[in-house]
Parts: C-alpha cells; structure tokens; sequence
C-alpha cells in the first residue's frame, strides 16, 4: 500500500506544479528558469507516480490500486496536451 499512496501524492504534486506552470508566463519576466522547472517537475513527479502506482498495482492485485497509475497517467497527457495548444497558440500569434 506504500506505493500507491506515494504515488497518489505524487499526483497531488504534479497537480500543484501544473498548476504553477500555468500561472509562469505572468511571472517569467526574463526570468524563464521558472517555466523550465515547473515543466520538468511536472513531468518527473507524474512520472515517477505512475511507476510507483504500476509497482504498487501489481503488488495488490486490486481494481482499487489501478487508480493511481491511471491519475498520474491522466496528469501527464493532459499535460502534454496542454503545453502543445499552448505551443500551437504561440505560434499562431507570430
């Protein structure tokens, strides 16, 4: 049960520096080491939950214990595809 719930709270983190990544361009006035780290940390914190949800997941042998691989999952393509419309919006502004 360790794994799932560190990957559950891996969730949580990855949620909070999503979230902080989308609130960066009002703060990255010349200072874009803020976007690069909480586009990173995103990233990393997701992924690593989904490992340790899979790891979890396969332990348990539960319905229940997929939940968290599926969150952390969930986290980083939506991430993903928010960062591509944000790209795709960038660039049609140029």
């Amino acid at each position: 049960m360790k794994d799932t719930n560190r990957s559950l709270w891996f969730a949580v983190l990855a949620c909070v520096a999503m979230g902080l990544f989308a609130r960066t361009p009002q703060f990255a006035g010349g200072k874009n080491w803020i976007v690069i780290v909480f586009f990173s940390a995103t990233l990393l914190l997701s992924g690593l939950g989904f490992w340790l949800g899979w790891r979890g997941a396969r332990q348990q042998r539960t319905t229940w214990s997929w939940l968290a691989p599926a969150v952390n999952a969930m986290i980083f393509l939506s991430f993903l595809a928010f960062f591509g419309l944000l790209l795709r919006a960038l660039y049609r502004l140029q």
